[in-house]
């Protein structure tokens, strides 16, 4: 009997010693995987931000290449538990740049084994697929919120044009549902946006927007000098002629309107457009404070630029340095309107309605609100040009 008990003894403690080591085992094979896993995940967020980095750099001269490819590595990465990381660039042919990213992360259970880091590597390599489109659309606002705002029913339709913003805000744009947006290339600013189910195309994030190439670059028309005040058009056949256009003008009841060649200069109110026609070639309209133009009611618009002179291509401008002011597109039946509009000052919203189709076009705002329009755009003579960044790329690792 003693026996019996001394070999029950023993057997209980040989189990526990049997079970220390398998919980041991057990353990470490959960820190293996859970490491593992950890790993993985640092691979996936490397290569992400590897392969913005590449897709940036390679559309640029190769002197910024690699400096631009590694600050959008950086900014992409962001914050993580990849440590030692390091990242290096190299031009790959006249038309690649490839990517290699090194890093480690610590281990958990896994230390147990004497493995106390494990190496994170990935690799991307991008090319430019040929030129690309210019800039037509061009917020300038460095700091505002919603900087695009793009509300249900919203129809961008610009596949040869560029769009960007340079706002640092947050969000730096806004796509709710229903909306859609169709641009050679989507460059914000800002690091983030809200996407509340739109439709967007080669959107990037932290990216290097363009400058205002028109500041202190348009010509000011000579005289401020008031050759209209005040004035009420009700309905019939309008036929206007260049001037300054002091006060506030309301075009009531459809007028069809009629503009004769040159620069219609806006002064001390604005013009409010109730339906009708607007029709006119080689026009150029000049806001020289905060006036505007309001179009209301389905207007029907077709205006060209002039082809040549000091106004070539411009459609709209406004004087230097004006505080930041609204200006609003409320209703327009059928907008077809050619060359440059640039109103750098104003928050710019088009309502529902407003369809705009221009086969040469450029757009310089603050920032921009898009509500139920239809929009179809191609760049202008006056167009941006996005420096070596208009190229399009894409991956080919």
């Amino acid at each position: 009997m003693r026996l019996f008990r001394s070999f029950l003894e023993h057997e209980k403690g040989s189990v526990a010693i049997v079970f220390a080591l398998l919980l041991v085992v057990l353990l470490v094979s959960a820190g293996i995987g859970v490491d593992y896993g950890r790993q993985l995940a640092a691979r996936t967020a490397m290569q992400q931000a590897l392969d913005a980095a590449v897709l940036a750099g390679v559309k640029l001269s190769p002197d910024r290449q690699n400096a631009v490819a590694a600050k959008m590595f950086e900014a992409e990465l962001g914050d993580t538990y990849i440590q030692n990381t390091s990242v290096s660039f190299s031009r790959d042919g006249e038309h690649r740049l490839a990517g290699r990213a090194d890093g480690q992360i610590k281990t958990t259970l896994t230390a147990l084994l004497g493995v106390k880091t494990l190496d994170v590597a990935t690799a991307s390599t991008a090319e430019t697929s040929g030129e690309g489109a210019a800039v037509c659309i061009l917020a300038l606002s460095r700091t505002a919120s919603q900087q695009f705002l793009l509300n249900s029913g919203a129809k961008v339709d610009a596949p040869n044009c560029e769009v960007h913003g340079k706002s640092t805000g947050s969000p730096a744009a806004i796509f709710n549902s229903g909306t859609d947006l169709k641009a050679a290339r989507i460059c914000l600013t800002g690091k983030s946006i809200i996407d509340n189910g739109g439709r967007y195309t080669n959107l990037e994030k932290s990216c290097a927007a363009e400058d205002d190439p028109f500041a202190g670059r348009l010509p000011v028309p000579a005289s401020n000098a008031c050759t209209q005040n005040h004035g009420n058009y009700n309905g019939g056949n309008v036929t206007l002629a260049p001037g300054v256009y002091c006060g506030w003008f309301n075009f009531n009841n459809s007028p069809n309107v009629t503009f004769q060649p040159g620069v219609y200069v806006i002064k001390n109110g604005g013009w409010n457009v109730n339906g009708g026609t607007w029709r006119g070639d080689g026009v150029t309209f000049y806001y020289a404070d905060t006036s505007k133009i309001q179009f209301n009611s389905a207007v029907d618009v077709t205006l060209t630029p002039p082809a040549s002179g000091p106004y070539a291509n411009i459609m709209m401008f406004e004087a230097p340095n004006l505080s930041p002011s609204q200006f609003v597109f409320n209703d327009a039946k059928d907008m077809k309107m050619d060359g440059l509009i640039y109103l750098p000052s104003r928050d710019v919203t088009f309502n529902s309605g407003s369809k705009l189709s221009a086969k040469s076009f450029t757009l310089v705002i603050n920032t921009l609100i898009l509500n139920q329009t239809n929009w179809t755009l191609k760049p202008s003579k006056s167009n941006i040009s996005s420096g070596d960044g208009n190229k399009s790329a894409r991956l080919v690792r």
